[in-house]
């Protein structure tokens, strides 16, 4: 055994080595179930929460609990094959937010009246603060970062803030009204260092209800 753990090891490294691309989405939903949807995902995708309203990754911390279905409220019945990340403990109101989830199916799955599109990632942010998904650089050099955020669920609240930061950086930002279009966002040549965070961030506009928001991420590195 072990003459044969120095080849797979150095196999991994350069497997590692050779990425240049990684989509949040293709990323998350390799396999329809945990295996790929999970803290570290792919080596570089983590699910994060924040208990205040401030940019500051020293606060941020990893959403504790996987839930397969994704069980969002004791009156909102479970979807098989929406798994999600989340806040287990409930807040005022029941809710067990911030949530960072996925539809694994092909077609458009329903949590409640929230309709979820196929092969999709969403996050929905708490009352007390932001839902973050962070990308831990593999590498050290530029990349070329591009994506988008789209509101989920016109029927209530004020819509959201989005964001995203370079350490404590805000990069970009933009507000999406309640039920308003997709906003896509696009930055080239950013430098980054191995174990460098970006984070894709979604802040609640002061009103928490009705904040399930779609995202994807495209992260390349540059030549």
């Amino acid at each position: 055994m072990k003459a044969i753990k120095k080849p797979v090891i150095l196999c991994m490294a350069i497997y590692a080595l050779a990425v240049t691309t990684w989509k949040l989405s293709k990323d998350l939903l390799a396999t329809n179930n945990q295996i790929s949807f999970n803290q570290g995902s792919n080596g570089v995708w983590y699910f994060l929460q924040n208990s205040s309203f401030k940019h500051d990754p020293k606060t941020y911390q990893f959403l504790p609990f996987y839930s397969l279905p994704c069980d969002v409220h004791p009156s909102v019945p479970l979807v098989i094959n929406a798994p999600c990340w989340q806040n287990p403990d409930p807040d005022s109101e029941g809710n067990t937010e911030p949530i960072i989830g996925a539809n694994v199916t092909y077609k458009t799955q329903f949590v409640g009246i929230l309709g979820i599109p196929a092969r999709s990632v969403w996050m929905h942010p708490s009352m007390f603060g932001f839902a973050v998904i962070g990308w831990k650089s593999p590498i050290t050099g530029q990349v070329n970062v591009a994506g988008f955020f789209s509101d989920l669920d016109p029927n209530c609240g004020n819509g959201v803030i989005r964001s995203m930061d370079k350490g404590s950086l805000t990069l970009t930002t933009g507000t999406i009204a309640n039920g308003g279009p997709a906003q896509t966002f696009s930055l080239t040549g950013i430098s980054v260092s191995a174990g460098q965070v970006l984070y894709f961030i979604v802040d609640p506009n002061g009103d928490y209800h009705c904040d399930s928001t779609g995202v994807d991420v495209t992260i390349s590195k540059t030549p």
